[in-house]
């Protein structure tokens, strides 16, 4: 699961820490995240953005994460089960900004 965190620090709670921007984490760990009553209020006043139903993201949603993602080996992976082009070119173009900042 994508979860976007828009703050501007990491935070850690119950074995798992997301760092600013996208990060790729597990259901279930997210859900022991949430339970902490820090985290849980964070993600009440938006700090954290996510796929709260078990459905695919729309397009715009999900290029909108991949652009705040800086982990290419997260990118890389979310490729395999994408087949949207958008999605797609926007991944591509992402880890090109990454791998070559000065360009």
């Amino acid at each position: 699961m994508l979860v976007q965190n828009k703050g501007n620090h990491s935070y850690q709670a119950n074995g798992l820490t997301l760092v600013p921007g996208t990060n790729n984490v597990g259901d279930q760990e997210f859900e022991q995240f949430l339970a902490h009553p820090l985290m849980a209020h964070l993600e009440e006043t938006g700090e954290f953005v996510y796929e709260k139903e078990k459905t695919k993201t729309n397009a715009k949603e999900a290029i909108a994460m991949i652009e705040d993602a800086f982990d290419i080996d997260m990118l890389n992976a979310l490729k395999v089960d994408e087949d949207r082009k958008t999605v797609l070119d926007a991944i591509d173009k992402r880890i090109e900004e990454l791998s070559n900042p000065e360009n």
